[in-house]
């Protein structure tokens, strides 16, 4: 039996410069950590830091739909189609955490501090998305419906 996600939220994300990711908030008194576009441009399709994920898309330029999804028990299974990036330890400090893209915050949510989740992104779409990108660039604005991402975040616990 899964348990239900306390939040799933589905967001169109325009992407620009082929990135988008999630962020938490800084407070004064903690020290420096890498922003998202801060970490690294590798080919990677996801690189994760404390409280930081940065995830590169197949094409530079388009409108993907991301859903959200926060939940205390057991782990999603794979959606059809999709396709698993990875998954890693995400640790919070404040739990103020927003989705971006390179023009800033799309949406807000709030996770527990200073807590550890294991964070895991599929991809839907990516095995075909430059091959259509490139058939519409130019005829069809906004290009939209090329990939599909779903972000997990399950199984909190504290790290104090």
């Amino acid at each position: 039996m899964t348990e239900a996600a306390f939040l799933r939220e589905t967001i169109a994300v325009p992407i620009d410069r082929s990135i988008f990711g999630l962020d938490e908030e800084r407070s004064a008194e903690e020290p420096d950590r890498p922003y998202w576009v801060d970490l690294p441009m590798d080919g990677e399709p996801v690189r994760v830091s404390q409280s930081a994920v940065r995830v590169m898309s197949t094409v530079e330029s388009h409108d993907a739909t991301v859903t959200i999804e926060v939940r205390r028990g057991p782990q999603l299974d794979a959606a059809p189609g999709f396709e698993l990036l990875g998954q890693w330890h995400y640790r919070t400090v404040g739990g103020e955490i927003g989705l971006y893209n390179i023009d800033g915050p799309l949406f807000s949510f709030t996770l527990n501090p200073k807590s550890e989740y294991t964070l895991r992104v599929w991809r839907k779409g990516g095995d075909t998305a430059t091959e259509k990108h490139a058939a519409l660039v130019g005829n069809v604005y906004p290009i939209e419906g090329l990939e599909e991402y779903m972000i997990e975040l399950s199984g909190v616990s504290s790290t104090d």
